[in-house]
């Protein structure tokens, strides 16, 4: 039994890896789904053969009980969004499963177990390449014959966005995989990195674009000098998710001299930012509740009126001001020792792993800064099948 629960686990890898970004670009939702299913299915495969490696770590659990605990007395005593306390459930619950899967020793494997999941990973991302250059070449196609859609007019390339993010962020853990290899394992390594961001330039996905190059900028500072790139990337997002309200509330003001040369997707963006950040000026303690912004009325700003902002956005599009507006000062301490806490071992990698996770850590930053919300289930299963693959590639002292 126990030997079939770890050739099950080995192969739940390899098929949620294979599976993850194909069947993501085609169907978003679907990335939530497989990461889910993953996480859980390998829990309770390492559940049955070998129960002690679902222990978390014990600090980050605490954490993230404080967390919890804090969430649930500001909703239910302090914040009155109706609607925010049931959200906030399944929102916790997803960062929990993450945060549990990824702190855990249920993706530690041997090094023929890691050939089968670096391959399972390769070949996802390999077809999801194919895929994504075949639907943008032939106005989806695929998408189209799969959907009944053969006679809509045009599919918005903005539907591969997600897909395309995952492909750039699990470029990182396979490429470095590829660079561990004997001989020139880093030309093919660099090669995947390349190619994931031609791929988002190809498409219509700009964060997935930037951070490519973002991460690939901050990786070639890494090979330089890791622990000053890691810590400079580290005081940096701190520093910006700090004064995110200040810069926020002013920004708008800043560049409406510039306005009508700014493309509309990122002026709506600023307005976002700014109603975010005019918001948490009402509650920047406690914050107003999670999923609270789809909640709020517009502001009359006579001074500043919003061109593109016409009805509440479904979240503010910047991790670091979604927090301020939802779980205040308070929450927002505890989330950022909470990723300090997720993070900090990246610290203590070998080459090239180190490199790669401080790569995927700063393309991860600036995508979440710029793009999705910070509860999407599937921006979280994103970063979640991230973290999996350098757990799962990364060897470990005791399966070298």
């Amino acid at each position: 039994m126990i030997k079939l629960a770890e050739r099950a686990r080995i192969w739940i890898l390899c098929a949620g890896f294979g599976i993850f970004v194909p069947l993501g670009l085609l169907a978003k939702q679907s990335m939530a789904t497989v990461y889910i299913a993953t996480a859980v299915l390998v829990l309770v495969a390492v559940g049955v053969s070998n129960p002690r490696s679902l222990l978390p770590n014990r600090v980050l659990t605490l954490a993230f009980a404080a967390l919890v605990v804090y969430v649930g007395a500001t909703h239910f005593y302090v914040i009155s969004c109706e609607p925010c306390l049931a959200v906030a459930a399944g929102k916790l619950a997803m960062l929990g499963l993450l945060l549990w899967a990824s702190s855990a020793s249920v993706a530690v494997l041997d090094a023929e177990a890691r050939r089968k999941v670096g391959l399972a990973l390769i070949l996802g991302l390999a077809a999801a390449l194919l895929l994504l250059v075949v639907e943008l070449s032939s106005d989806a196609s695929i998408y189209r014959a799969l959907n009944g859609r053969q006679n809509d007019p045009d599919v918005p390339l903005f539907r591969y966005n997600r897909g395309t993010s995952g492909l750039v962020l699990l470029a990182w853990p396979a490429a470095a995989w590829l660079w561990s290899r004997p001989g020139q394992g880093w030309r093919w390594g660099l090669g995947l990195i390349v190619l994931s961001i031609a791929a988002a330039g190809y498409g219509d996905s700009a964060s997935a674009l930037v951070a490519g190059v973002v991460g690939l900028v901050v990786a070639a500072a890494a090979i330089l000098a890791p622990s000053v790139t890691f810590f400079i990337c580290v005081s940096a997002t701190a520093a910006f998710t700090l004064l995110s309200p200040f810069l926020f509330i002013n920004l708008l003001g800043w560049v409406q001299p510039i306005s009508g040369d700014i493309p509309p997707s990122v002026l709506d963006r600023i307005e976002i930012w700014h109603h975010s950040a005019a918001t948490v000026l009402d509650a920047p303690l406690l914050g107003h509740g999670i999923g609270v912004i789809r909640h709020l009325p517009l502001p009359v700003d006579p001074l500043i009126p919003y061109q593109y902002l016409m009805k509440p956005p479904t979240h503010p599009h910047d991790a670091a001001i979604q927090l301020w507006l939802e779980v205040g000062a308070v929450g927002l301490v505890i989330f950022i020792i909470i990723v300090w806490l997720a993070i900090r071992a990246v610290r203590f990698l070998q080459s090239p792993w180190q490199v790669a996770a401080i790569g995927a850590g700063a393309a991860i930053a600036f995508t979440a800064m710029v793009s999705y919300g910070l509860w999407q289930e599937t921006w979280l299963g994103i970063i979640g099948m991230t973290v999996l693959g350098f757990r799962a590639l990364v060897p470990s002292p005791d399966q070298p």
